[in-house]
């Protein structure tokens, strides 16, 4: 009842114009106005029903694809957010590792080196060369040692980061901080 309620009011409004432009014609004895009111009317309901009605669904459509992939890319958004913060957490967590790592490190390696320095004090002379050829093997050792356990303990803790989805950025870091803590374990062996 609607539709055809608003398209007595278009044909109103056509018939209005068509009488404005009206020169008195005839047609088929019907009169030039009620032609042109009829063919407008018809011609816009025509151009309504083919062409408004598919272009405003498409575009209700198109709207409501629009709607879901701006909701998808929010979640996307938020998603990847608590992955950054996780990541960040995590890698915070591995280099408070490789510090304790560090230190342990370090005083395992001052604890031997006393060890074998009490043991050379209380050796006799004609020991006191062998004796300091002993602590420095066994200091290599110690150190070499420490560096492949923390070599190990590290390419561990990265390999389990990078399995948990970290970012190309993270990975960086995580190996630069490696790398640093193996080179400061060369260091301390010269």
């Amino acid at each position: 009842m609607k539709g055809a309620l608003g398209w007595i009011v278009v044909w109103l409004v056509a018939l209005g114009f068509a009488l404005l432009v009206d020169r008195g014609n005839r047609h088929l004895g019907i009169p030039d106005y009620l032609w042109l009111s009829i063919n407008l009317t018809l011609f816009l309901y025509l151009l309504q029903r083919y062409v408004g009605q598919p272009m405003g669904a498409f575009l209700e459509t198109r709207r409501e694809g629009i709607e879901k992939e701006l909701a998808r890319a929010k979640e996307q958004l938020v998603e990847a957010e608590e992955l950054r913060a996780e990541s960040s957490r995590r890698l915070q967590e591995v280099e408070k590792e490789i510090e304790r790592l560090k230190e342990r490190a370090a005083e395992e390696g001052r604890a031997e080196t006393e060890r074998i320095a009490e043991q050379a004090r209380q050796e006799e002379e004609r020991f006191v060369r062998r004796v300091e050829q002993e602590i420095s093997r066994r200091g290599a050792e110690t150190r070499a040692q420490l560096a492949r356990d923390t070599a190990d303990l590290t390419a561990e803790i990265a390999r389990e980061i990078l399995e948990r989805e970290m970012t190309d950025e993270d990975r960086r870091r995580v190996f630069a901080t490696s790398l640093e803590a193996l080179r400061g374990l060369e260091k301390t062996e010269d």
